[in-house]
């Protein structure tokens, strides 16, 4: 009877061992595939953050050579305005030189002589000039024509012109600008392109 009680707890105890056993492999059976699934799962969390992080140094890349883009050409074209405004001041200061009162009275006279030859007479002719130079202009043209000019010359002050003047051979309905800022934006319209030219 001990034999067989013996043989039975064997029986038993290897029974037990061996759906131990099989429970052990199915546990890690399963500890294996939910290990493969983490690591899947990992790797393509990875993997899409990798993508993403990609994508967006692209975008921050894209975006900066747009803004290194922009600021050059806001740069250039700040610059080219500089030297705009430069030559513009050059060319104002450079006519302003040459815009003597006595100048301007021969000028005058020239222009005024020319329209005479023309018309037989001067007419209804105003002249606007700076306020400073009035008296000068007036008295040294009216010397260089006073034999060709009686009357029809008017001359006026401007507080708009700094220097040069202004002349109108219809009573003043329109003017021929010869004043500083009209010069200078003849000129300019001239030499801006060809600044252009040179800074490309």
């Amino acid at each position: 009877m001990s034999e067989n009680l013996k043989d039975l707890l064997e029986k038993i105890n290897q029974e037990g061992v061996k759906l131990a056993e099989e429970k052990v492999g199915v546990i890690e059976e399963k500890a294996k595939k939910d290990a493969e699934k983490i690591l899947g799962d990992a790797k393509k969390l990875a993997d899409e953050i990798i993508q993403k992080a990609k994508a967006e140094a692209e975008k921050t890349k894209i975006g900066a050579n747009l803004s290194v883009k922009q600021a050059s050409r806001d740069i250039l074209l700040g610059l080219k305005e500089d030297v705009r405004k430069t030559l513009n001041k050059i060319v104002a200061g450079e006519i302003a030189k040459v815009m003597s009162s006595e100048e301007i009275a021969g000028m005058l006279a020239s222009l005024i002589d020319k329209y005479i030859e023309k018309n037989g007479q001067a007419g209804d002719i105003n002249v606007l000039v700076k306020k400073e130079d009035l008296e000068k202009i007036k008295n040294t043209f009216m010397s260089k024509l006073k034999d060709k000019v009686k009357s029809g010359v008017e001359f006026r002050p401007s507080p708009n012109i700094n220097a040069g003047f202004s002349i109108s051979f219809d009573k003043g309905r329109s003017y021929f600008d010869f004043s500083d800022e009209g010069l200078l934006e003849t000129l300019c319209v001239y030499l801006n392109p060809e600044l252009a030219k040179l800074i490309k």
